[in-house]
Parts: structure tokens; sequence; C-alpha cells
């Protein structure tokens, strides 16, 4: 059996427990999950995605949705694509940008704790953002056979004439318990860490809150929470909806 050395584990979970503390960043509508290293071959998985963030100070209510198809490439690697739309208050639904990752999951086979990854992001945008491409760290640990603890790193740079020069810098982080053997409870949290120009977490969104997911059969399953804005910048509630279906 090949575990995770202590003197290893022991800071790289702290750091997805600070994490967790230091509550979450996100755009409106966050649609983004706190994503683990796993690959099993043959996976194979559609997913649509729904956020609400409702109106506040006069304004309408806002809504994401987002389209995700995801496919194991072998017992080592996955490939997905992502579609993103805006449906803001007053105007026709628009898409807003297409994602494409790559994940290699680099824990060994018989890895019972500790599990980790690599990821390359690219994202095409429809403007006015620009695109941009990114790095993740990826580790999850199965601290009980009920208990999960996850953490993302993530290291994004803006390409194009309207980019910016510096690398942006963010951690997921999540904390899931088991309940029986067809549902999980977790909290999740998105934080900002700024930029390589600008390292800090001050006057940007935070956001965290928790999450509810079931099997339904037949391949598929749902989750559904909300995140709590955290700092002045973030909405007070961002509603969120995921219906899977995995084959």
């Amino acid at each position: 059996m090949n575990t995770l050395p202590i003197r290893c584990a022991r800071p790289l979970l702290a750091a997805a427990t600070a994490a967790l503390m230091a509550c979450g960043v996100a755009q409106a509508q966050n649609t983004s999950s706190v994503s683990g290293p796993v690959v099993s071959a043959g996976d194979r998985e559609v997913e649509y995605r729904f956020g609400w963030v409702p109106g506040e100070d006069g304004r309408g209510d806002s809504f994401g949705h987002r389209f995700d198809y995801r496919l194991s490439v072998n017992e080592r690697t996955s490939l997905k694509v992502a579609t993103n739309f805006e449906d803001n208050p007053g105007e026709d639904i628009r898409f807003d940008n297409i994602n494409v990752e790559y994940l290699i999951e680099l824990s060994p086979e018989d890895a019972d704790i500790w599990k980790t990854g690599i990821r390359f992001d690219a994202r095409v945008s429809n403007g006015p953002d620009p695109e941009r491409i990114g790095f993740n760290w990826l580790n999850q640990w199965q601290l009980s056979d009920r208990l999960r603890a996850r953490a993302q790193l993530i290291a994004t740079r803006q390409l194009g004439y309207n980019g910016r020069k510096s690398i942006d810098f963010e951690v997921r982080s999540s904390l899931s318990w088991k309940i029986g053997a067809d549902h999980d409870i977790a909290l999740l949290s998105f934080t900002n860490l700024g930029s390589s120009d600008d390292f800090s977490v001050g006057g940007r969104v935070q956001q965290a809150g928790p999450a509810l997911s079931g099997k339904l059969g037949n391949g598929y399953g749902w989750t559904a929470g909300t995140l709590f804005g955290l700092s002045d910048a973030a909405p007070e509630n961002d509603i969120r909806l995921w219906i899977t279906k995995s084959f």
C-alpha cells in the first residue's frame, strides 16, 4: 500500500483547511467547481450547470448557463470541454466563452490517502474578456470512508492585446461528507489570491457555501447549493444547480 508520508500530508492538508476558512472568490453566477485529480478509464459525462444571482440594489436577477462534456482519454488522462452563456437583466442570452481542460493524474495507482494531478486549461472568449491559459494543481485527501478534502491551486495568464501581463492566482477547496450511499454534503470555498503584481485578497469577490448532491439512478445525478458573499464586492447569494449524466 502506497500512502502519503505524514511530513508531506500535514502541510498540504493544512493549506486546504486554511483555504476553506479563508472564504472564496468567483464572478457572478459562479458555475465553477472544486475539481479532483482522479481519472477513471472509460468514463464519459455530460453536465448542465445553472447559476442564479438574485437582483440587488435595483438590478434584476442574473443567470448563467454552462454545458460540459468530459471523457477519459485513458486511465491517467481526461479531457473536458465547457461552454458558458450569460443571461443578464434586459439582455438576450449570450455565448460568453468556451474552455478546454486536459487533466493528468499523477498519483500512484494504489494511493489510498492523497491523490494529486495537474491540469492545463485554455479559454477562448466571445469578448470583451481576453483569452487565457491556466495551470492547476489538484489534490484530494480521503480522510475516512466518508470524509474527503480537496484543494485546487490555480495560476492563469490572460492573452491578447487587452490581456493583463501578470499571472493571476486562486485557491479553491472543499470538505465533503458522504451521507449514506447516494448523498453527499460539502462546504466549498473560492479564494482569489490576486496577481503577481498585487498578491492579496483585499477588495476582491469572496464566496463560500454549502452544497448537497445525490444520485437519481440510470447514471443521473444532481448538485444544489449556494455561495454566500463574504466581501462587499460579492453578491449576497449565488444559487447553483447542476444536472449530470454519466455513461
